[in-house]
């Protein structure tokens, strides 16, 4: 809830409202546009945090004495990765819809894993978690077999994600 006038009304909830509808609209309007800034951001990230191990590295390896060094493997891998989606902007479009669609079948089959646990306890989560798992395999394969689709899905989904979080600044503005 962002502070609201003496009237009861929230200005800035209705300015966010606003910039997360254009952002939505945006992402609707190009996927392929919305990844690459999207692997910028997430570029400009490994990279702060990369600098941050490091610097973590040499302030801790005195107290760290034998594993001291993976902070500073962490570090440097994220500066390569940070600096590579910068430099490479466009890798961002294979990916970050790749590590999405491998997202969805770890994640099923972690759902799957967790059905068989499940069985013996409760029959109706058990077929909820499998049914899950196994329709996300599909959707997890499909996506990997199909970058297009994947491209789509990612945008897609980040643009919902902008739309609800415009309805819910927009419904905050007026309550």
């Amino acid at each position: 809830m962002i502070t609201k006038n003496r009237n009861g009304f929230g200005w800035g909830s209705l300015l966010a409202s606003i910039l997360f509808f254009i952002a939505s609209w945006i992402a609707f309007r190009s996927p392929v546009e919305t990844l690459i800034t999207l692997g910028l951001l997430y570029g400009s990230i490994a990279i702060a945090q990369g600098f941050i191990g490091v610097m973590l590295y040499f302030e801790l390896k005195s107290v760290f004495k034998r594993n001291s060094w993976l902070i500073l493997i962490t570090g440097l891998f994220g500066l390569f990765i940070g600096f590579y989606l910068i430099l490479n902007p466009t890798i961002s479009l294979t990916f970050l819809p790749i590590l999405f669609a491998v997202w969805f079948i770890v994640d099923s089959i972690r759902n799957i894993l967790v059905a068989f646990r499940l069985q013996s306890v409760n029959k109706k989560w058990f077929w909820t978690y499998l049914t899950l798992g196994i329709l996300g395999m599909i959707l997890g394969i499909v996506l990997l077999s199909n970058l297009y689709a994947a491209i789509i899905s990612v945008a897609t989904l980040i643009a919902f994600y902008f739309f609800i979080v415009a309805i819910i600044r927009l419904i905050d503005a007026f309550v």
